[in-house]
């Protein structure tokens, strides 16, 4: 009879302390937060400061090349200020580019400020690349008719106003990123 007293309460202990961890389960399930759901599209994130008001640019190509058109492009207004703020450059849900350039600004060069780039991220389909804004020309071109001040320390790079050139601080991609866009797109 002991025995059958022992066996009767060992289960039902079983019993309530499975009842238990299922209750701390959903529980635990309700707490947690909505999965965030990634971006199903190619989008270049740059956190900067930009002195004045201006629109940044995406350029972009399929096939390739460097062959770079208002066509294949996309736009984002910046507000002039001195805190830093992000530039986000989405393409459409069915393009994947194969190379891409960065316009830093539109306006002549009265009207142009100096931008200083913190960081960049490039996003596609939840994979990301990023990096800080001083390994900029690791992945594209220099541009030599804008002047650039890098500081390490920060993490930054500048680029200059230069009121006796009127070329807009654009920059084509160098193979590094060429190759991380490939690894991101595939």
């Amino acid at each position: 009879m002991k025995t059958k007293i022992l066996i009767i309460a060992a289960i039902m202990a079983v019993t309530l302390i499975s009842c238990k961890k299922t209750e701390d389960v959903k529980n635990a399930e309700s707490k947690t937060e909505p999965a965030i759901v990634a971006k199903q599209n190619f989008s270049v994130e740059l956190k900067v400061v930009a002195e004045r008001d201006d629109n940044f640019s995406l350029y972009y190509t399929e096939d390739n090349s460097i062959n770079f058109n208002g066509d294949h492009a996309v736009w984002s207004g910046v507000k002039g200020q001195k805190e830093s703020q992000n530039v986000i450059l989405n393409l459409g849900d069915e393009i994947i580019p194969t190379q891409i350039r960065l316009d830093f600004g539109i306006k002549n060069r009265q009207e142009r400020g100096d931008v200083t780039l913190e960081n960049f991220k490039i996003s596609y389909y939840g994979k990301t690349f990023e990096k800080r804004g001083s390994d900029f020309l690791k992945y594209f071109l220099k541009n030599d008719s804008i002047t650039t001040d890098i500081d390490e320390v920060k993490g930054t790079i500048k680029f200059n106003k230069n009121l006796k050139n009127s070329v807009s601080p654009f920059y084509y991609p160098n193979q590094p990123l060429v190759d991380e866009i490939s690894k991101l797109t595939k």
